[in-house]
């Protein structure tokens, strides 16, 4: 892949030529604002976000402006042909607004001019310009373009400061050469680890409060809820359902009064019996009054009184009215024993009677339930069921949980060994770029060592580490941005993974010595007409000057015919200042 130009649909935006090797896209600084490369400023980071856009990316926020929402822009490449050994000039165009649409013409793998949907412009070049395969899922194109085409510098190894480590380690690993899906099951490791970290932590935080990591306490809980709800089963199992039980116990308790009823009444009729019976014998014999008259006689007698005649007369009128009082009551209560025990006969027949048929409904009742009794059994156990099923789904989820640590380290121990075994068959192809990044970093810094290392870490991850020794300043970081950029780039050209280009904003270099500067720039000149790629660099005309003047670089063999300038409103990349 070659940039040949880049323009836009405004008369007013500068067309960028650029030639083969080293690029300078100079900007002359005539203000002291610290503007950046915003809207308003002289557009060098524009130039390296707009090229984003045209392959691929998404729309800058600072281009989401109204003074930009009719116009386009559009670049000239040289891209793969149909015909492996040649390449086509392509004419590519896209819209500010929409952002879906990217119109491609001069390409031999596409049917003439086409207007095609962004997701299939991606495709194309994942699929002509990376060679990446169709399935793989890492690296992405816009994390293989963000490592050439750089609008982040936060870390040598990262398109972007989001990416995740595996990521990091599949997309340099493809450029260096090693298999992508043995790189990748870093990431199917990676996100086991995180969902067993989710899972925890939502369980620790309450969000699944339904769910715990005891095993053996749910287990034993589960034990005794199945127990319960067998046992329910087998009385649903035996119940006889009555559906007039509730008229039967009415009957039965019916039944019950009316023999406690009886009962009462018996128990009274049997005291007043036994109250005739005592009166009957304590009651005075009839001959008792003749026995008295001879007593007082006699007492009489004694005293030497005699009684009179009338006196004997009237006593025998009383004892007569006596005896006859006597044997009226004899006849009285006689009577009414033979009623009472009448009456106690009749009771105790039908307390007899009434006890059976109690009998037959209590039997009944002793062997069936009612239908709402039963029912409720049913929904009892329908609730039991259900809490054994929730409490088996519990155990299961923690016992799933729990594997997932076994999974873990299984897959963890299985990554480790595929990476390192890759490593190892890749040696060869691993050597070049190792020593090629100490190399070009002793061009740089006499006085520091430097690697280039490549390991597999504990989680099974590819690590890729560019190292310099020193401080860790952004200076030295920014030395490792570069090397890594570059031996990427050319690792990546030898494998058919990479197009021949790379662009770098002049943000990398704003930390770093202008020594150091100068050094980079040499070496990215030279490894570019080398390996036949080629380097955009992106700088200020004040920056370039001291580089210049302290180290052993000339910049005119590399300068573009467009010199960008903040002196005027006009003299910026768009040719006009928007906010």
């Amino acid at each position: 892949m070659f940039l040949h130009n880049l323009g836009s649909t405004d008369k007013r935006f500068k067309t960028v030529g650029l030639h083969a090797g080293l690029n300078l896209l100079v900007a002359e600084r005539m203000s002291d604002a610290d503007g950046g490369d915003s809207r308003n400023s002289t557009g060098k980071s524009s130039f390296v976000r707009i090229l984003r856009y045209l392959l691929g990316g998404n729309l800058p926020d600072e281009f989401k402006t109204e003074a930009l929402s009719g116009h386009s822009f559009w670049g000239e490449l040289s891209l793969p042909s149909a015909n492996p050994a040649e390449e086509d000039r392509v004419y590519v165009r896209r819209s500010v607004s929409p952002t879906t649409r990217v119109n491609v013409s001069g390409w031999s793998r596409l049917t003439g001019t086409e207007d095609i949907h962004v997701d299939d412009w991606r495709v194309l070049l994942s699929e002509f310009v990376f060679n990446l395969p169709e399935d793989a899922v890492r690296p992405t194109l816009g994390q293989l373009w963000g490592q050439l085409v750089r609008t982040s510098f936060g870390k040598p190894t990262k398109s972007f400061p989001m990416e995740s480590d595996w990521e990091t380690g599949v997309k340099l690993g493809y450029l260096l050469g090693l298999a992508p899906e043995i790189l990748l099951k870093a990431g199917e490791l990676d996100k086991l680890v995180k969902q067993r970290k989710a899972i925890r932590g939502a369980i620790r935080e309450g969000a699944i409060s339904h769910l715990q990591l005891d095993e053996p306490s749910l287990r034993a809980e589960l034990a005794t809820t199945r127990r319960q709800r067998d046992r329910m089963q087998e009385d649903l199992r035996s119940f006889k359902v009555d559906e007039q039980y509730r008229e039967h116990q009415k009957a039965a308790d019916e039944l019950s009064g009316s023999i406690q009823s009886l009962n009462d009444e018996a128990l009274a009729l049997d005291r007043r019996r036994g109250q005739i019976h005592h009166a009957l014998e304590v009651d005075v014999d009839l001959s008792a009054g003749e026995e008295l008259q001879r007593r007082l006689t006699r007492v009489y007698a004694e005293i030497g009184v005699v009684l009179p005649s009338e006196v004997n007369r009237r006593f025998d009128e009383v004892q007569a009215f006596h005896t006859s009082v006597l044997r009226n009551r004899e006849v009285f209560l006689r009577d009414e024993l033979t009623e009472v025990q009448e009456r106690l006969k009749v009771a105790e027949k039908r307390r007899l009677d009434l006890d059976n048929e109690r009998s037959s409904i209590m039997t009944l009742l002793r062997d069936s339930v009612a239908l709402d009794t039963f029912l409720d059994a049913q929904r009892s156990f329908a609730q039991m069921e259900a809490a054994a099923a929730d409490l088996e789904r519990r155990l299961l989820s923690a016992s799933e949980i729990g594997e997932i640590d076994n999974t873990i380290k299984l897959k963890k121990a299985e990554t480790v060994s595929a990476v390192r075994a890759e490593i190892e068959e890749r040696s060869t192809y691993l050597d070049g770029p190792i020593a090629l990044f100490s190399e070009l970093a002793a061009e740089i810094y006499s006085d520091r060592s430097a690697r280039l290392l490549v390991s597999p870490t504990q989680n099974g991850l590819l690590e890729i580490e560019p190292k310099i020794d020193g401080d860790a300043s952004d200076g030295i970081r920014g030395v490792e941005t570069f090397l890594m950029d570059v031996v990427g780039l050319i690792s990546g050209i030898e494998n058919g993974r990479a197009p021949r280009i790379l662009v770098h904003d002049s943000h990398l270099f704003d930390a770093i010595d202008h020594r150091q500067v100068a050094s980079c720039l040499n070496i990215g000149a030279r490894l570019a007409d080398q390996y036949q790629f080629q380097y955009v660099v992106t700088m200020n005309s004040d920056f370039l000057a001291s580089v210049e003047s302290e180290g052993a670089f000339d910049r005119l063999p590399f300068v573009t015919e467009l010199a960008l300038t903040d002196a005027n409103v006009t003299g910026g990349l768009f040719g006009f200042r928007f906010d």
